[in-house]
């Protein structure tokens, strides 16, 4: 029991633990997305400013290429800051055509910002787990141009690979600590259940006992004086309730016929017999050469031999007509 109960707490422990590193994991590279993706944002608008913007507008004059050099020109000389050329690209596009007419990314496709650009807004949704990312401004010039600034994600991507790698560390090192810790915890904890069920146990089966000596219980049915009755029925009450956790046999019949209606476990085994609730059990099935008590008697006391074991007995009249009977082994008796 306390092998299955220890197994169950430490496994119990190291789910929790698992999974609690599983959510924190999670929610740190989400977080580590978003911040990429804010920081993107924040390096564009530091760059593409009130005046910026405006002195683009300016240069946006004569044909659309010559306007989209203007353009390209303003933005190389930004350059570092917008980090061209180390995992970000830029693309100029004509407005009116949608035909990409200049900027370091050739072959560049058209993406949703760009469209939305085109119309006259700044497009700057980014996608939560977006693999590249990208902000398109519109230059309203003579020439209308769009500016999209697009970063391919791999500064990103190795950043969240750096941090997978630390977390897979930290996850193996505290699944190794909560395993050790786990293990001591939960050793404890089920020394400390099993001891309880135990003292539990005992305290259960104790107080299922009855207090004193049997064959003092079966004495005090006959008190004298005014209490007699009432001790009687006390007892007899207390019997009913206690029966099935006598330790002694015991079993009750009645007077008149010798039929037994009540039997425990013990006396059953004590006297090698079964209680068949069909035909019933009399007396001399279960007391085979020992004469019945009548209702004259109030107690007899003696012993007689059953299936090769000594048992000492009791017979008390419990004054309605029935007989208990109360059994155990004479060698019990005296290593008692």
């Amino acid at each position: 029991m306390r092998k299955t109960l220890k197994r169950k707490l430490t496994g119990s422990m190291l789910l929790t633990v698992a999974a609690a590193l599983v959510i924190v994991s999670v929610c740190l590279l989400l977080g580590v997305v978003r911040y990429s993706a804010a920081q993107f944002s924040h390096e564009i608008a530091e760059v593409f400013t009130t005046d910026v913007l405006t002195e683009m507008n300016a240069a946006a004059t004569g044909s659309a290429e010559s306007a989209a050099a203007a353009v390209g020109q303003a933005i190389d000389a930004n350059a570092g800051v917008l980090r061209i050329g180390a995992g970000r690209e830029y693309s100029v596009w004509d407005a009116e055509t949608g035909d990409w007419i200049g900027g370091s990314q050739e072959n560049a496709a058209v993406t949703d910002n760009i469209v939305a650009a085109m119309n006259g807004e700044v497009g700057q949704s980014i996608p939560l787990l977006a693999s590249r990312m990208d902000i398109a401004i519109p230059i309203n010039g003579d020439v209308m141009l769009v500016v999209d600034i697009m970063d391919d994600g791999s500064s990103m991507r190795t950043l969240l690979w750096n941090i997978l790698l630390l977390l897979l560390a930290a996850c193996v090192l505290s699944l190794v600590a909560c395993l050790v810790l786990s293990h001591t915890l939960a050793g404890a904890f089920a020394a400390s259940a099993v001891e309880t069920a135990r003292g539990i146990r005992e305290h259960a089966n104790d107080s299922s006992r009855p207090a004193g000596d049997w064959e003092a219980m079966a004495l005090a049915l006959y008190q004298p004086g005014s209490s007699k009755r009432r001790r009687k029925a006390e007892m007899v009450d207390m019997l009913d309730a206690v029966m099935p956790y006598l330790r002694e046999g015991y079993l009750r019949f009645t007077a008149e016929d010798g039929i037994i209606t009540e039997i425990n476990t013990v006396a059953e085994h004590l006297l090698g017999v079964t209680m068949d609730t069909k035909n019933g059990l009399a007396f001399a099935d279960a007391f085979p050469g020992v004469p019945m008590p009548d209702e004259t008697q109030s107690m007899v006391h003696g012993q007689f031999t059953r299936a090769g074991r000594r048992l000492d007995v009791v017979f008390t009249a419990l004054g309605d007509g029935t007989f208990a009977a109360v059994l155990r082994p004479v060698d019990r008796e005296r290593a008692l």
